[in-house]
């Protein structure tokens, strides 16, 4: 496909904090870097904040031919309350923000767009009316987060999958993070051969913002989490094998980067068990100084919780991969499907979700030297098939 002449939308959810996107954002990030690259015709990217950014306002920005031609803000009020917790009423107000943002940002625009790509169900819905008003010719369905049970409110899930189902019926192109994704939705809804093929675009990393480091000058015992402090992501099951952890090499020191709802607990949590002297919380922070930490970091964990509704279970996380790409042996869980290839790749230490087997793996790689450099290697080498460049060349390579 030649990008040269196309004009493309992207909507997405996203993440800012001093006024600095973050790796929270998600993929649509790396779609709109590499589209700037590309020095296509046109490129608007609408943003719409995570309810943990620092404004609510969603954002439109306007680049031609990769250089940057105007931002528009649609304001929204900085709702105080409940921005901490995964689901609130915030959630939803959100959702009117988006649909309202988004119409506004397009339809004042006065321009027609080849392609209008919508992160998740309810901007792709949006892109679905715009093509049937004729502002937009094609829409791709980029499809993050996916899950049998992705509620436990029923009615929640039963909306959730409605819009799911319209926007894989409705949309021209379907943008999927993994095979089991695919598998999972057309054994639900019978979709298979009915409808254009969907594409496979798993979550990639920008290695040319990677600067890893010698052996020699990491810090061989600092261990990190990155990502939101959610149940889901399993970060509260490190602070209760930390005390084992330190037991064994006292030396140690875990390294948290992000924020969420578990934040305020986590860090008391800390406190009562006197566990501040190993434990340090960065925050979010800019994606270089993420990179930054990590390189110079041992060990990256990403224990996933194993809960049925959890997004993880046939997805592909970003976090491991950027680990593999700053040359981290990963702990994981067998929650998401690239378990299986840091394991086959030996580049890491796979765990079921228990305390004890979480602390056994860490002190593992803290302690047999042999052992480690083999999974940092190892690390190395599969962290560079996940190139961005690479994905993308593939995922624009079809007729938009």
């Amino acid at each position: 496909m030649d990008l040269s002449q196309k004009s493309i939308v992207i909507a997405s959810y996203t993440h800012t904090q001093n006024g600095i996107y973050t790796t929270l954002g998600g993929p649509a990030l790396a779609v709109k870097k590499y589209l700037l690259e590309q020095k296509i015709k046109r490129l608007v990217c609408i943003w719409q904040p995570l309810p943990i950014s620092d404004t609510l306002s969603a954002i439109e920005e306007t680049f031609e031919r990769g250089v940057a031609q105007k931002n528009r803000r649609f304001f929204f009020l900085n709702w105080p309350f409940g921005r901490g917790k995964e689901i609130s009423l915030i959630y939803f107000l959100l959702k009117f923000r988006d649909i309202f943002a988004t119409f506004y940002f397009m339809l004042t625009y006065g321009k027609r767009f080849d392609v209008f790509i919508g992160v998740e169900s309810l901007d792709t819905i949006i892109g679905i009316v715009l093509r049937k008003i004729g502002l937009v010719k094609t829409v791709i369905y980029y499809n993050l987060d996916y899950g049998v049970v992705r509620f436990r409110n029923k009615f929640l899930n039963f909306i959730f999958h409605a819009w799911d189902k319209f926007s894989y019926t409705h949309a021209d192109y379907t943008w999927n993070l993994a095979q089991d994704i695919i598998n999972i939705r057309e054994k639900r809804y019978n979709f298979r051969g009915k409808f254009k093929p969907p594409v496979l675009v798993p979550i990639g990393i920008d290695l040319s913002a990677v600067h890893p480091l010698e052996n020699t000058q990491i810090e061989r015992k600092v261990i990190c989490y990155l990502g939101v402090l959610a149940k889901i992501q399993g970060v509260d099951l490190i602070i209760e094998a930390l005390p084992q952890i330190i037991k064994a090499e006292p030396n140690v020191k875990l390294v948290i980067l992000g924020s969420g709802p578990l934040e305020a607990q986590l860090k008391e949590e800390v406190k009562n068990k006197n566990l501040f002297p190993y434990v340090q919380f960065c925050g979010v922070l800019s994606d270089e100084e993420v990179n930054r930490v990590l390189c110079k970091s041992a060990i990256g964990l990403a224990p996933y919780f194993p809960d049925p509704r959890s997004t993880k279970i046939g997805s592909d996380p970003t976090k491991p991969k950027l680990y593999l790409a700053c040359g981290l042996p990963v702990v994981i869980t067998t929650v998401p499907p690239i378990a299986q290839q840091i394991k086959e790749g030996n580049a890491g230490v796979v765990i079921d979700y228990k305390k004890e087997d979480l602390a056994r793996a860490v002190i593992k790689l803290l302690k047999e030297d042999g052992f480690y450099f083999i999974c940092r290697d190892n690390a190395f080498r599969l962290g560079k098939t996940f190139d961005w460049v690479n994905i993308l060349n593939k995922a624009f390579s079809h007729d938009y």
